[in-house]
């Protein structure tokens, strides 16, 4: 499944129906998939809710439960879980792709696990952050798999984007939140000129 990477400074070829945001753990894949959620009208699929169950196991059905969810002809999801990561690139139509510096994201992932830690924010099926020093004593610790996992998601989408264009979702990658950020704007810009 070969990715075409178009350029986000160039109108889109259509509005989206099918979307999916990609990038390393603390990227903010989450919150731009709400963002798009809200900028296209496509309802919103968080896979961690579809893959977590109490106690941080992983849910039974979860693939199936992918499936379903994207037999829809509208959404927007991330794109994290290799189980279902090739049914979601045959399904969607555009790949958001979060490409940003290994510091930047692991910034945000020490914040973003500090803020739940501190402040015991329930997450899905119940579960919570566990203290940030378990960093040192728990390998499964979010801040230890962002690390260890950190060229994953880089590494796998680079090298579909040089196989050529092909049948995939096109992909829009930035580099920079600031360049995200000037896409989003534009988008609502261009949407709010259509309608008018």
């Amino acid at each position: 499944m070969p990715l075409h990477v178009i350029d986000p400074a160039r109108p889109l070829p259509h509005p989206p129906d099918r979307v999916l945001v990609a990038g390393g753990s603390g990227a903010g894949k989450t919150t731009v998939a709400g963002k798009l959620a809200a900028l296209f009208g496509l309802p919103r699929i968080e896979l961690d809710a579809l893959y977590y169950g109490p106690g941080w196991t992983v849910r039974p059905g979860f693939a199936e439960d992918v499936e379903r969810a994207t037999r829809q002809p509208r959404w927007v999801t991330e794109w994290h879980y290799p189980e279902v990561n090739g049914v979601l690139a045959d399904r969607a139509d555009l790949l958001v792709w979060l490409d940003y510096p290994t510091g930047l994201t692991m910034t945000s992932l020490l914040l973003r696990t500090l803020q739940r830690s501190l402040h015991r924010e329930v997450l899905w099926s119940g579960n919570q952050e566990a203290p940030l020093r378990t960093v040192f004593t728990d390998p499964e610790n979010i801040l230890r798999y962002g690390w260890a996992t950190r060229h994953g998601t880089r590494d796998e989408l680079r090298a579909l984007a040089a196989a050529g264009r092909g049948d995939g979702p096109c992909v829009l990658r930035f580099t920079r939140p600031a360049e995200l950020a000037r896409w989003l704007i534009r988008q609502g810009h261009e949407r709010s000129v259509a309608r008018a």
